[in-house]
């Protein structure tokens, strides 16, 4: 028969008490913790103003864009089959590319940032090509390991149009002008997916680390930034989220270049 010692029956029970109080504590603490941080994020939210964005956009393009190259999304696969069964007649001309260092077929499209379109392009092989650089532009591997003539792989402009008044448009959604009746739009989740676009396809910079860091910071500011841009999938939804076909109109003649 085991025979139970009452002080250490006592110390036991005591400590699990202290144990239980201290997890209690700790549990309240990481509420009121989280309540004060969620308050102070709704207050960056709340004070967080036009200059505040348009100067991290002039911040992100001071430290990321060179005069160089362009920034490039290799579209994902699912979409550009769709993509392609939805727009059979859309035209490709045949166009070297001296990324790839190979004609490919081009074809443009208007992604729409704050109402204003701005054009990219689309790139799709013609054929194999056994070159480290086309294999590299188009995400293949070596040997064209993974080939697919609906690969399509999108670039972005090389220059930004230095007419394009950023700050009107990062603080009234919109280029046009009312003659003095200017209104300030609502930095919403729409208005950041706008400002996040606008730096990428705008060619204000030419990394992604820059569309991450600017999330990030809206993030910071306290806005709810829960949409995702981290995979090929995701990130290929954001950017045709509002676009529109080019005109055949709009298409200058073709060139060798």
């Amino acid at each position: 028969m085991t025979c139970y010692d009452p002080i250490n029956i006592l110390l036991l029970f005591c400590n699990n008490i202290s144990n239980l109080y201290k997890k209690i504590v700790i549990i309240l603490c990481s509420k009121l913790h989280n309540t004060i941080k969620n308050n102070k994020m709704e207050a960056l939210a709340t004070t967080t103003t036009y200059t505040d964005v348009i100067t991290k956009f002039n911040e992100l393009k001071h430290e990321y864009y060179t005069v160089g190259g362009c920034m490039i999304l290799t579209v994902n696969d699912e979409f550009s089959k769709q993509f392609l069964e939805k727009y059979p007649n859309l035209l490709w001309n045949e166009k070297y590319n001296r990324y790839a260092e190979a004609d490919v077929f081009r074809a443009k499209v208007n992604i729409n940032s704050f109402g204003k379109p701005f054009m990219v392009y689309l790139h799709r092989p013609i054929k194999q090509i056994h070159r480290c650089e086309y294999e590299e532009f188009f995400g293949f591997g070596g040997h064209n390991e993974g080939f697919s003539f609906d690969r399509i792989i999108l670039t972005f402009e090389e220059r930004f149009d230095e007419d394009i008044d950023i700050e009107y448009l990062l603080m009234t959604g919109t280029l046009a002008r009312n003659d003095g009746d200017e209104k300030c739009c609502v930095i919403d989740e729409k208005y950041i997916k706008n400002a996040l676009k606008l730096l990428v396809i705008g060619g204000y910079v030419k990394q992604w680390a820059a569309l991450n860091k600017f999330k990030e910071w809206f993030k910071w500011r306290g806005f709810n930034v829960d949409f995702d841009t981290n995979t090929g999938k995701s990130l290929t939804s954001f950017v045709f989220e509002d676009y529109e076909m080019v005109e055949e109109s709009e298409y200058e003649p073709e060139s060798k270049s």
